[in-house]
């Protein structure tokens, strides 16, 4: 068989001879497992520390991120879902609040008016009302109302 080149080099260069995995990825964990146990392992701490590379410690990696893509989409996109919703939620009970004063303020304006109005209206107000101004020639009568009764 012929061995594919890209770029003229082979492509089996860079895969571990045992898994056919790339060794690059396989030696980047390594290494992380190796940082990992030195520092559960060291005394001094904190000059381990300062020799490694907060990169190397990361967990996420490039590979780990596209594996993972759709899932961090969907939470994206679940975060996103909640704020909108929220916040059009707000400005409903915003508004509902507005229009439970409003239709309150009307109710009262309407008890007033219809005070008003039965004062106004009342016999004795009235007959108060046109004693004042002298020019009616409306009089209260001094007979009993009667009940007309019709005969069948």
């Amino acid at each position: 068989m012929t061995e594919k080149k890209i770029d003229n080099q082979p492509l089996t260069e860079g895969l571990d001879a045992n898994t056919a995995q790339p060794a690059n990825i396989d030696s980047a964990e390594n290494r992380k497992a190796k940082i990992i146990s030195s520092l559960l392992n060291d005394e001094e701490g904190e000059t381990e520390l300062r020799n490694y590379r907060w990169k190397d410690l990361l967990i996420i990696d490039g590979q780990w991120v596209r594996r993972q893509i759709v899932l961090i989409l969907l939470i994206v996109g679940g975060i996103i879902f909640y704020i909108t919703n929220r916040y059009q939620a707000q400005k409903d009970i915003i508004e509902l609040v507005q229009l439970q004063n409003e239709l309150k303020d009307m109710k009262f304006r309407v008890l007033t008016r219809s005070s008003e109005l039965t004062l106004k209206t009342r016999q004795s107000e009235l007959e108060h009302q046109l004693k004042n101004l002298g020019d009616s020639t409306l009089l209260p009568t001094n007979e009993a109302p009667f009940i007309i009764k019709k005969n069948d």
